[in-house]
């Protein structure tokens, strides 16, 4: 079962992380201002709050906290509990209320006065109303890919919290689970915890299935008021720093029978077939140091062409195959997560030798991120925004694919991954091998459909038309007649206006071969290029 994530792609948000917490707000007030802190940490870092719904206790606290630093929060609470669920009327056939703004529902769970207010409207709040107690642990767990963080609070809070340390005993999931120490309020728990391992009904090992964390210094600091604040940066910091130990868990195969059968078989599971290894995107950067002993730091986004269009396909490829699956997709890890991993990683190359850098990012379906940093093919040439003036001596041999593209016959995969660039290249390698045969000096390959011109193996593509101007292949309104990658150069080349879309068929490509007319082809690590055709 997945469910649909209720935060805006567009975002840009980091992982959801699931609170656990009392829907009473104790009789210490640092559980209420540690909560506090917390929620507005969560907002502040880009992290998405997923919890039980409630607007009482730490629940609404924490909540209202997120709320107010301008988080993005979303509740879901079981039918049961709610005071105000029949404002909203299922459709036939629809078993739970969908989300809702914040003020459309109102749970009574918990003491006390309500916590949580509306957020007047900002679309930041939702509430999902669900059918038991059940549905709302497996979509609190299902949306959470950021992992739990459990403050104080009573049995569903132990509860809740034991579960998830079990799937990650188990392998359900692999993600981090915090417990916050407030007021050294889970010091017992975790004694409990020691004394099973004692008893030998924990391997040691497993303790490292969750954190119990405290502040810098000794028990003490858990109980200052004074520093209250400083829990919710503690949770963060946690966050980023967590690692699973290696031979933890039990590590078992919670694939269904008949997905095992089909592994062994050697095809693949439904999820699998229809989603991809990862997303990719490969960009330039050629140190401005004059000097081989003065390396470029610190390194900017400003200084890699086009980042910002490279950082925005990405997100829209993701955004598209989370959609579709968002058992196996997480949440979009934020730009700033992959901008930090590219820099890191050519700032590393840069303190050794001073050069001219292809940069690989790879993003898994789990929201890993793999920069790879070589050095850029020795015919790239300078990184170029537009087709020069006249025809250039630097050219690309460009050879038009023996075979067409015949969309109807394509798998959804296939059409996916002319869309949307994956690591799945195979389609694009089986092109290249057919033009090989005609040309087999590394050339480019021009597909086609029977009647119109797409892309190369690696490049959109332009033609000079005599009336002077640069036209490029039409996106098709329906994307499974005629589908290609819209990739980052040609978003840049159209909103500048140098080129623009129009219909490129068979024939122009007769002509331009035929009449010399210039083709340029163009994408994220060379820029614009020359065509030679063959």
């Amino acid at each position: 079962m997945s469910s649909v994530s209720p935060f805006p792609a567009e975002a840009g948000l980091k992982k959801p992380v699931c609170v656990f917490c009392g829907s009473s707000p104790g009789t210490s007030p640092l559980f209420v201002s540690a909560s506090q802190s917390v929620g507005e940490a969560l907002a502040e870092a880009n992290i998405p709050l997923v919890y039980g719904g409630g607007r009482r206790g730490i629940m609404g606290v924490v909540s209202q906290a997120a709320v107010k630093a301008n988080g993005y929060v979303h509740g879901i609470v079981p039918q049961a509990l709610t005071g105000r669920a029949s404002e909203h009327t299922p459709t036939p056939g629809e078993s739970t209320p969908a989300p809702r703004s914040g003020g459309a529902l109102k749970s009574q769970e918990g003491k006390g006065k309500d916590v949580l207010q509306d957020d007047d409207g900002q679309g930041k709040m939702t509430t999902e109303v669900v059918d038991s107690m059940h549905e709302r642990k497996l979509k609190m767990a299902q949306l959470s890919t950021g992992g739990f963080i459990v403050l104080p609070g009573g049995y569903g809070t132990f509860e809740e919290a034991l579960e998830m340390i079990t799937w990650n005993q188990l392998g359900i999931h692999r993600l981090p689970i915090l417990i916050l120490n407030i007021g050294n309020f889970y010091t017992h728990l975790h004694q409990q915890f020691l004394a099973s391992v004692e008893a030998g009904f924990i391997a040691p090992e497993n303790l490292s299935l969750m954190q119990l964390v405290s502040l810098d210094g000794d028990d003490r600091a858990n109980l200052d008021e004074s520093r209250a604040g400083d829990w919710g940066a503690a949770a963060v910091k946690a966050l980023e720093k967590w690692t699973f130990d290696a031979g933890v868990g039990y590590g078992l195969n919670w694939k269904k029978a008949s997905e095992i059968e089909e592994d062994k078989d050697g095809s693949s599971s439904a999820n699998s077939t229809s989603t991809p290894e990862a997303i990719f995107t490969t960009m330039r950067f050629t140190s401005p140091s004059p000097s081989p002993d003065r390396p470029t730091i610190p390194i900017t986004r400003e200084m890699i062409p086009l980042f910002d269009l490279h950082i925005e396909r990405l997100r829209e490829a993701h955004a598209y195959f989370a959609n579709r699956d968002l058992r196996r997709w997480s949440m979009w890890i934020g730009d700033d997560v992959v901008w930090e991993e590219i820099r890191r990683e050519l700032e590393e190359k840069e303190l050794v030798e001073r050069g001219d850098w292809r940069v690989r990012v790879v993003i898994s379906p789990r929201g890993n991120v793999n920069v790879q940093v070589v050095p850029a093919p020795a015919d790239a040439g300078p990184f170029t925004f537009h087709p020069s003036t006249s025809t250039s001596h630097l050219t690309r041999p460009l050879v038009l694919d023996p075979q067409s593209v015949d969309a109807s016959e394509e798998s959804r995969q296939e059409l996916d991954l002319r869309l949307y660039k994956t690591t799945n290249r195979e389609m694009y390698d089986r092109a290249y091998e057919r033009g090989a045969t005609i040309f087999p000096n590394h050339p480019e390959i021009l597909l086609h459909t029977p009647t119109h011109l797409l892309e190369t193996t690696t490049s959109n593509i332009a033609i000079l038309l005599p009336s002077g101007e640069w036209v490029t292949p039409s996106l098709s309104p329906d994307p499974d007649e005629r589908p290609f990658l819209n990739g980052v150069m040609r978003r840049y080349l159209l909103r500048e206006g140098i080129v623009r879309e129009g219909e490129l068929r068979m024939e122009d490509f007769i002509r331009a071969k035929r009449h010399g007319w210039r083709v340029v082809g163009y994408n994220g690590l060379r820029g614009v290029w020359e065509a030679e055709l063959i």
